[in-house]
């Protein structure tokens, strides 16, 4: 019956008409469970997946007038717009997936927003396939959201003498930070970035201006190697003048940059940070004090602001100016740059806010925020792993999360598990925090954990088996209740199981002969699954497949120009295994790598090859069917969270949050299409506190009245007579449905509008 009522509702009822259908299952991101954090304030962002190393622009994504706020995560690539409601203060935008296909994917490297062109509206600069681009802002009046065309395949620069810097496009690295503005004043906006390969800062000098050509498209040369005459010498020191013939300033490491007038006279200041670093350097541009020919620094602050808390991020700070609490003054929001593990990454807690309390002549950065916008997320570092499972026997789904914990605490050795517990119920589930290592896992030093649940040695309670990075799978023994839940020292290396590196178990009777087996997913993109060849009381496995469904995560990632396959070998595959649709048969639900969520349905565990089913999953990004995208390294797990009948998914990915997933029912097909005379339904819209019901007959009908999600809120049965009265005195205003049912099941659905 469930079923029928979402199907009904999510094809907008259609009067008078009967239907023989289809259903179908869908599943799209959806931001209603409610989160709370410890002290039991709510987390108003805890369904975005986390962040890890966010870059911030602005530019106006739903052409109102008004600046937006887009954050671009390395981690995966991911793209966060967030509408500005009014306030013009980014803390309290509105975040909205269904602007992210404005946007390109860019994966693990910068962006900027800069008006190249002066027409008032930001375009787009970062690397796409290795090569530094634009795309031009091409919005017009009327359309409903920013739009943006990619200029040439790569950015060019001119006059490329000497050697060896003789290449004809334009260097900036995927890890580092240029930072474009009009250098020179002659209005057009030059680059400065750094090359990692040469060690070089470079300047690509805009010379449309120069050259008398139109500004768009732009023309760049490589103007200067040696731009400032300064030599960066460490963690806070710098050296003047150390190229004579202003070539090679040699630079050990990564940089991230900022441009800007500190002091209003007319030349560009650097903000400078350094890859392995937690601190800023400030360069002072004496050009304009001395009246000299070049850019030339001249003096420096090795931690900036020095006469403010100095910004202090683990590691490779990055900075970016804009106007963040709408005084129409720009701030400067520092967070972490680092993508890898080569040196200590900050994963939580890792966005500082410096509001300029001064001018944009003569700013004044004043840290008022170490944590800022992450504050307001549901966080817990990266790679996490969410198990649905009930802890307490209470009959609802609590919420636990594998994760390193912030690698810049634990330094990815010893991951931890992290307790949701539900507080609300089965039907109305609020998730609260409640436990951040929880069991004390922690001191077990396991790096890449992830957990399943699962009676393995007929006791009735559920063990715990844990996987990790060296592939093999730790066992602890449930010692403790049915409503609480403690285990016994692990048993390492259980069943000798060990499969490539980064084990992702669960357990689950794929045979359904009564004993749970393991599969398990691995580095390499496969799943492995091990049968129960014990019994109810003692669980022995044997390895039956290492290739379960004879499909392989993650192993086309892209296509190259050509539209050849790029192939990838590693997978990270993880799973979960359940029956979505209640018709008696195992989906696979897996994950892995590639950040997207995969549907593969099979009839029986051992058939030659899953079949994946691409119209499960809604993206509403794009507005279409398919695979959607988390960034990297998801992990799914399945259960009913509210109640309704439909399983739902959590998703967990590398950016140490989590995305969610509601399942719905929605209309597939239409087979026929009766004329029939249903019940009337009157006043409505309907502003007092009676709805009648004519039946047109003395039949004796089950009413039932229906929410906006489908949910059956309240049931009566009719009166004998041809008008029957419906009560709603108790409900608010909104959308509700009417489902009036005969004594041989017809169903007949009406649309009702309460305006009180």
């Amino acid at each position: 019956m469930q079923k029928k009522l979402h199907l009904f509702i999510n094809c907008f009822i259609i009067s008078f008409f009967s239907f023989a259908q289809s259903n179908k299952l869908s599943y799209e991101q959806d931001f209603t469970p409610v989160f709370l954090n410890k002290s039991g304030d709510t987390i108003h962002s805890a369904l975005i997946g986390g962040l890890n190393q966010p870059q911030f622009q602005t530019v106006d994504i739903n052409n109102d007038g008004k600046k937006d706020l887009i954050i671009h995560d390395r981690s995966g690539g991911i793209i966060l717009p967030y509408i500005n409601d009014g306030s013009n203060n980014i803390y309290n935008y509105k975040y909205k997936p269904e602007y992210v296909s404005c946007f390109p994917k860019m994966s693990n490297t910068w962006f900027l927003l800069v008006d190249y062109d002066n027409d008032g509206k930001e375009d787009l600069w970062t690397k796409i396939n290795y090569k530094a681009t634009l795309f031009k802002n091409t919005t017009k009046t009327g359309d409903k959201k920013v739009s943006f065309t990619q200029t040439s395949p790569h950015l060019v620069a001119y006059n490329f003498y000497p050697p060896p810097l003789d290449s004809n496009t334009v260097s900036a690295d995927n890890t580092n930070v240029p930072t474009i503005a009009d250098m020179d004043g002659d209005g057009d906006v030059d680059i400065f970035s750094y090359q990692v390969n040469e060690g070089n800062f470079l300047i690509y000098r805009n010379m449309t201006v120069d050259f008398n050509l139109p500004i768009h498209p732009p023309v760049f040369e490589i103007a200067d190697w040696c731009w400032g005459y300064f030599r960066d010498t460490g963690t806070a020191g710098y050296m003047t003048y150390p190229c004579t013939y202003k070539i090679y300033r040699k630079h050990s490491g990564g940089s991230s940059l900022l441009w800007f007038d500190n002091d209003n006279d007319g030349d560009l200041d650097l903000l400078l940070g350094n890859a392995g670093k937690n601190n800023i350097l400030y360069l002072k541009n004496g050009k304009k004090d001395y009246n000299l020919l070049y850019d030339s620094i001249i003096a420096g602050d090795g931690h900036w602001p020095s006469n403010n808390i100095s910004a202090n991020i683990k590691t490779f700070p990055a900075m970016y100016m804009l106007d963040a609490d709408g005084d129409s003054i720009k701030d400067i929001i520092v967070a972490p740059n680092q993508a890898d593990y080569s040196y200590t990454t900050q994963e939580t807690k890792q966005v500082q806010f410096y509001k300029n309390e001064g001018s944009n002549q003569i700013p004044d950065f004043k840290l008022k925020n170490s944590n800022y916008f992450t504050e307001n997320l549901l966080d817990h570092g990266a790679y996490t792993a969410p198990v649905l499972v009930d802890i307490d026997n209470d009959n609802d789904l609590d919420l636990i999360i594998a994760t390193n914990g912030d690698n810049a605490i634990t330094y990815n050795y010893n991951d931890r598990l992290v307790l949701y517990r539900n507080i609300g119920n089965k039907s109305n589930p609020i998730f609260k925090l409640e436990d951040e290592d929880l069991w004390g896992l922690s001191k077990d030093s396991i790096r890449y954990l992830s957990v399943s649940f699962g009676d393995l040695n007929g006791d009735n309670k559920p063990d715990m088996i844990a996987g990790n990075y060296f592939g093999s799978l730790y066992f602890y023994k449930n010692i403790g209740s049915s409503a609480t839940w403690a285990f016994s020292t692990p048993i390492t290396n259980y069943e000798k199981i060990r499969v490539g590196e980064r084990s992702t178990p669960q357990i689950v009777d794929i045979d359904k002969d009564g004993l749970n087996d393991i599969v398990i997913g691995e580095f390499q993109g496969n799943f492995n699954l091990y049968k129960n060849t014990g019994d109810i009381n003692t669980a022995k496995f044997s390895l039956a497949d290492d290739t379960l469904g004879n499909f392989v995560v993650n192993e086309i990632t892209n296509y190259d120009t050509n539209n050849i396959p790029i192939y990838y070998w590693y997978g990270n595959s993880a799973g979960a295994i359940s029956d979505l649709d209640n018709d008696g048969k195992y989906e696979l639900i897996c994950g892995g790598n590639e950040g997207k969520i995969r549907v593969f349905r099979f009839s029986t565990y051992n058939q030659a090859k899953f079949i994946e089913d691409t119209t499960i999953l809604y993206d509403s990004s794009y507005m279409r069917y398919g695979t959607l995208d988390f960034g990297t390294d998801t992990k799914p797990t399945v259960g009913d969270i509210d109640g309704d009948g439909i399983k739902d998914i959590i998703v967990g990915n590398d950016r140490g949050g989590i995305n969610f997933l509601k399942g719905k029912v929605v209309f597939s097909e239409i087979t026929t299409s009766i004329k029939v005379k249903k019940p009337l339904i009157y006043p409505n819209p309907n502003n007092g506190n009676i709805i009648f019901i004519n039946k047109f007959s003395n039949e004796v009908l089950n009413i039932n009245v229906i929410d906006i999600h489908g949910k059956i809120i309240h049931s009566e049965i009719s009166n004998s007579g041809n008008i029957h009265k419906l009560n709603i005195e108790k409900y608010a205003n909104g959308i509700y449905y009417i489902q009036t049912i005969e004594s041989n099941n017809s169903s007949y659905f009406s649309k009702i509008i309460i305006l009180k």
